[in-house]
């Protein structure tokens, strides 16, 4: 009686916490199909310098594949790991009727029925996977019986999964959101919302479990149907395989990030993100998540070891000698496990945050106090890192209180670009000022002032999804180190295949810690057993870390490791901040001219105009341009700077240019290893370096990455971010795709009869001096047959008032238009946006100015550079070289005034006429200085009559149609009242009514005391070097681009040669090869070629080995050949003759080369 009053109690306390607790709803995120093999796509990870291959399955890396594995990723990086897959492990009830003839298919979810000892139940195992061995298999042995992709996460026509820097690998109507709808087409599926991106590399797909058909066999008498009336095919009729079979497996459904960053600090980690939902009709009471890591450090076999160091919390292995294949150093490969699973409904502080039962798929109800949602306060404070001051009033689902409202200053319910929106930016994750921002959420939820969550949609930022500490993390439960298992039949080994065997190995408690078995090992980390209720989402995440750490210290009791522990350090903080980590700025598009002995890059302006940093307060942190050369495909030529352990760390440039901004030299903050990074010399930025240091024949491959200042208040100081290299190999180590910053080149000399295209300067006079001169940069951009102008803006520094022509001005500026069609503006530069050093601040007069000092060069346009030299002139002066006499002779000095001068500094003409009264002075008042600027006083002849005048040429006078003419004053040297051309001096300037204003030189004849004095009709020119004015227009075309010169064509066919000749073993244009399965490939190359032609190869009996059919670009005058015959054999050592057909000129060549082997 007692035990059943026991029971009795017993079960309806259960009963109330089971009906407190019911947690599960229906799945609001995508409706989608189940999965299927035709959808699995191969994609690679290059974001930095951790290399691996992943399928769109949850498998990463492949064995016995090479390529498919590599730190670094150079040609001095070795394989890390066989395989990394996740497991997914869980316990499915099923109610027993104890009737053998029946099937029973009763899920058992309620907890009371489970706590029941007098319910009888069988437990069903799973473990869901997908990996390249031991998989469970339908009973054809066909059918992997795990996780499988899902349509509508890709391009279909693609071969790619969806990766963040391939437009195209995304799908093309849009991103599945909830139900069937579809968001977002044309942008990336951000983690933060819609195309937003944080990490230099992501990548994202969905699988589900829907084709595991274990337990739904004709032969099992206990079947669990985890979506009832759901069949695969529902959704998508076509799909390949299982069709019309039942939903499968646990009905989980599977979303999967990958993040890389390439700022120093974090490029030897990836990031591993994957969202698990429970899409089934049923609550799961116990499911473990984890993962399965088969290391292969080195890559050469069964030498590996492994340790778990819970200080750090992270394990880590090494190759037990530290050499790999090849001979190559190993490093350390380290697996940190970051997110795991919550548990929400249990009425405890799992994760020891001061919080029980925090959630990420709450919604905010009611705004509540400082402190209230606080269970420990001292626990909350010290794990959060805050003070009891910091505490605010929140929103109830923002337990951690980050979420931050926004300030809509104005009250017009919209955030401008100048208010504070914090993180209340809507669900589509889109703040203003974004280059995306297109308004406010539609939906209402952007400057409502609540944090704002919508499964399959988007959230916003620190919440829920978005806010990795939102969730009552269970931790890592589980971690073990073993040898690979056998693969001998047997359903008690921990395989895949074997589901209550893995449910033991990730279903309980067990944290080993070294292994100290050399051999091919195997590393399980797992959490759980917790409940993941219908409709819910639980996630964990993890981080492969990479360091190249002393042996000594790995070997040591204490297994040392400080490089990957620092790196450890940066990724917990990536990790901290919701994988919002420092972004690069926006990715230049770099273009490569080849020319003949040089290559001229040139690159577009995005970066330094277009990047927002939403890690540094969504500035603009652009700071510099650093381009790379390299003779490999791994770019590892130019990563020869070293970190403190003396591990090649950044690339060296081949030049750099940085912002005047009195920022620059290197870094004391974000150390790698106690390197800093160089932030540049304050050169100024320009869009386009000139290499002359190449080899015509020889590929190289160029890189322009962008860079910013970094981030030194943040954390321990972050490192300065520069874009990633990419550069893509298949497994023959050829290019499958690079990045738009990546460029590769082989320079050429022209081809034979190569006329280039030209550009024409259009004779013109200028009023100011220098010169420019149009220069072909990037032929391929040419807009051949256009015309252009180029002219200058200026500014008024100083002025005589109430005389039109009385000024004092600079240049500060250029503008390009295209006229070919109509007047376009296509370039121009300003004191807001310059290149380099062409305009620069004059801060002692406080204005901006083209820089006088040399010759600048202005950004590509159109494929065109120009280049202007202003000839030192910023200021005007008299120029003796352009002043002097135009007609006739005479004996006359000329004096500029300094400084009323600089305002009068035209070019003017003095007239001698047969008239004593060619011209009558008008002024009558005002002061008159001289060339020292000083008063003559009343030491003044007014209104003379004089035989000559002067006019300013350089203007024309609307209301006349005529030059001016310039006032002129007789300073009466002899004070006798009267002109006397031998002594008196004669003050030219500008008048204004009957007053005198300005003066601008001085005449007088006193030299030869007037015995040469100009005869009528001779004419003198006073002219002055002045800054280029507004007037002032240069155009040029570009001509089009010439047919073959027939003349030339044979001259140009004697400079044909081989080279090397003859060929030795191997030369500098073979690229080097890293796989050690894969042959030299061999070439040898014709230079001066025509583009048109066909090479035919003999032997010196006249047996032809091959032929070579040339169709270059205009301009090319080479070609490589692979030493290959017509059978693709390897050509023998020995003396060979070739023959080139000139087929549009119908010339020919002969000659003759030889290979030694």
């Amino acid at each position: 009686m007692q035990t059943k009053s026991f029971f009795t109690l017993f079960f309806f306390f259960s009963l109330l916490i089971h009906t407190i607790c019911a947690q599960g709803k229906s799945y609001e995120g995508p409706e989608d199909p189940a999965g299927d093999i035709a959808a699995e796509k191969e994609g690679y990870m290059t974001g930095n310098r951790v290399f691996i291959y992943f399928r769109n399955t949850t498998e990463l890396s492949d064995w016995p594949r090479v390529n498919v594995s590599k730190w670094p990723n150079n040609p001095d990086g070795l394989k890390m790991t066989d395989g990394i897959g996740l497991l997914i492990g869980a316990k499915v009830y099923i109610e027993d009727d104890n009737d053998p003839s029946t099937i029973d298919t009763i899920p058992i979810t309620e907890l009371p029925d489970l706590l029941n000892p007098n319910n009888d139940k069988h437990t069903l195992y799973y473990l869901q996977t997908s990996y390249r061995e031991e998989m469970d298999l339908d009973p054809t042995g066909t059918v992997e019986w795990g996780f499988y992709p899902v349509f509508g996460y890709f391009d279909e026509t693609g071969e790619y999964p969806a990766l963040s820097n391939i437009p195209n690998s995304w799908p093309a109507n849009g991103w599945p959101s909830t139900g069937l709808a579809t968001k977002w087409p044309g942008e990336w599926n951000g983690r933060f919302g819609r195309g937003v991106t944080y990490a230099d590399q992501e990548s994202y797909y969905v699988v589900n479990d829907a084709q595991d058909q274990e337990y739904l066999g004709s032969e099992d008498n206990v079947k669990y149907y985890p979506r009832p009336g759901h069949y695969i095919g529902d959704l998508k009729p076509d799909v390949t395989i299982q069709p019309g079979a039942p939903w499968g497996g646990l009905g989980l459904r599977v979303s999967v990030r990958g993040f890389q960053w390439n700022n120093p600090q974090a490029r030897d980690a990836i990031f591993w993100e994957y969202s698990i939902a429970n899409v089934s009709d049923y609550d799961l009471r116990d499911v473990a998540f984890g993962y399965w890591l088969d290391n292969s450090i080195g890559g050469d076999g069964d030498d590996d070891l492994g340790y778990f160091n819970k200080q750090e919390d992270m394990a880590y292995s090494w190759d037990i000698n530290g050499v790999g294949a090849g001979g190559l150093p190993t490093g350390v490969m380290g697996f940190a496990y970051l997110e795991s699973p919550g548990l929400a409904y249990d009425f405890q502080d799992n994760d020891n945050d001061g919080l029980v039962d925090e959630k990420r798929d709450n919604e905010a109800t009611a705004l509540i106090g400082p402190t209230d949602g606080i269970n420990d306060l001292n626990a909350f404070l010290e794990f959060y890192k805050l003070n009891v001051e910091d505490l605010k009033e929140h929103w109830d689902a923002d337990e951690d209180q980050d979420w931050e409202d926004g300030d809509d200053a104005n009250g017009d319910g919209i955030y401008q670009v100048s208010e504070n929106y914090g993180d209340d930016i809507g669900i589509d994750g889109v703040a203003p000022g974004e280059l995306n921002y297109t308004g406010p959420d539609a939906d209402g939820s952007e400057g409502n002032h609540r944090p704002d969550f919508l499964e399959g949609v988007g959230c916003e930022p620190n919440f829920n999804t978005t806010d990795v500490s939102e969730s009552d993390m269970v931790g890592l439960t589980t971690f073990r180190m073993f040898p690979i298992p056998s693969h001998a039949p047997s359903n008690e080994t921990t395989w895949f295949k074997n589901d209550e065997a893995m449910w033991g190995l990730i279903g309980v408690d067990s944290l080993e810690e070294y292994l100290d078995n050399v051999s091919n090992l195997v590393e399980v980390f797992a959490s759980g057993p917790f409940p993941l209720y219908q409709g819910r989402v639980e996630r964990i995440s993890m981080s492969e870390l990479h360091s190249y750490d002393p042996l000594e210290g790995l070997s040591s009791d204490d297994h040392t490791a400080p490089a990957l522990y620092e790196l450890k350090r940066i990724v917990q903080v990536i990790y901290e901040k919701d994988y919002r980590f420092a972004q690069p700025p926006k990715m230049p598009t770099l273009t490569a001219t080849p020319g003949d002995g040089k290559v001229i890059l040139t690159w577009d302006n995005i970066a330094d105009t277009k990047t927002r940093d939403p890690f540094v307060g969504n500035i603009n942190d652009f700071e510099g341009y650093k381009v790379y050369r390299s003779t490999d495909k791994y770019m590892s030529d130019p990563e020869i700077i070293t970190d403190g352990y003396g591990t090649p760390m950044f690339k060296k440039p081949i030049y750099q240019c940085d912002l005047v901004d009195d920022i620059s030299g290197f870094t004391d903050f974000g150390l790698v290893n106690g390197a800093g990074y160089n932030l540049g010399s304050e050169t100024g930025i320009t869009h386009i370096f000139v290499d002359n240091t190449v080899q015509n024949g020889r590929t190289y491959y160029y890189a322009v990455v962008a860079y910013d200042f970094g981030a030194p208040n943040i954390g321990p100081g972050i490192a300065p971010s520069e874009n990633n290299v990419v550069i893509e190999l298949d497994e023959a180590e050829e290019i499958r795709s690079i990045g738009k910053n990546v460029a590769v080149v082989v320079p050429h000399p022209r081809a034979a009869g190569y006329v280039p295209p030209e550009v024409t300067l259009e004779e013109t006079e200028l009023l100011g001096t220098g010169s420019v001169e149009p220069l072909i940069r990037a032929q391929g951009a040419l807009k051949q047959g256009h015309q252009y102008a180029l002219t200058f803006l200026v500014d008024t520094i100083a002025s005589i008032s109430g005389y039109d022509y009385g000024f004092q001005y600079i240049t500060n500026g250029i503008q390009v238009y295209d006229e070919t069609d109509s007047t376009i503006l296509i370039y121009s530069e300003d004191s807001s946006k310059y290149i380099g050093q062409n305009i620069v601040f004059r801060d002692t007069v406080n204005y901006w100015v083209l820089n006088n000092s040399e010759a600048i060069s202005t950004d590509i346009f159109d494929g065109l550079q120009l280049e202007i030299d202003p000839a030192e002139v910023e200021a005007s002066s008299l120029s003796y070289e352009k002043s002097g006499w135009i007609t006739g002779a005479g004996t006359m000095r000329v004096t500029p005034t300094l400084a009323e001068g600089l305002q009068l500094s035209w070019k003017y003409n003095i007239t001698f006429m047969d008239d004593d009264s060619a011209y009558v002075g008008i002024a009558r008042s005002g002061t008159i200085r001289d060339e020292n600027g000083t008063s003559i006083g009343s030491n003044k002849i007014t209104q003379p009559a004089v035989n000559f005048f002067v006019q300013n040429m350089s203007f024309i006078d609307t209301s006349t149609g005529q030059h001016p003419i310039m006032d002129i004053v007789v300073q009466d040297v002899n004070n006798n009242d009267i002109v006397d051309i031998e002594v008196d001096r004669f003050f030219v300037g500008a008048t204004v009514g009957s007053r005198w204003r300005a003066t601008a030189f001085i005449m007088d004849f006193q030299l030869d005391s007037g015995v040469n004095y100009p005869s009528p009709g001779s004419s003198y020119q006073v002219d002055y070097n002045r800054p280029y004015f507004s007037t002032d227009t240069i155009r040029f075309s570009v001509e089009k681009e010439n047919a073959l010169d027939i003349s030339i064509v044979q001259s140009d066919l004697d400079s044909i040669k081989v080279v090397p000749n003859p060929y030795v073993m191997t030369n500098m244009m073979e690229s080097a090869v890293s796989n050690p399965f894969l042959n030299q490939r061999r070439k040898i190359m014709f230079t001066h070629v025509p583009a048109n032609c066909i090479i035919k190869i003999f032997t010196v009996s006249g047996v032809l080995v091959d032929e070579i059919i040339v169709n270059n670009e205009p301009s090319n005058g080479i070609i490589h050949w692979d030493l290959l015959t017509r059978e693709n054999l390897e050509v023998a050592a020995g003396m060979y003759v070739y023959h080139i057909d000139a087929l549009d000129i119908g010339e020919e060549k002969l000659g003759k080369f030889a290979v030694i082997k």
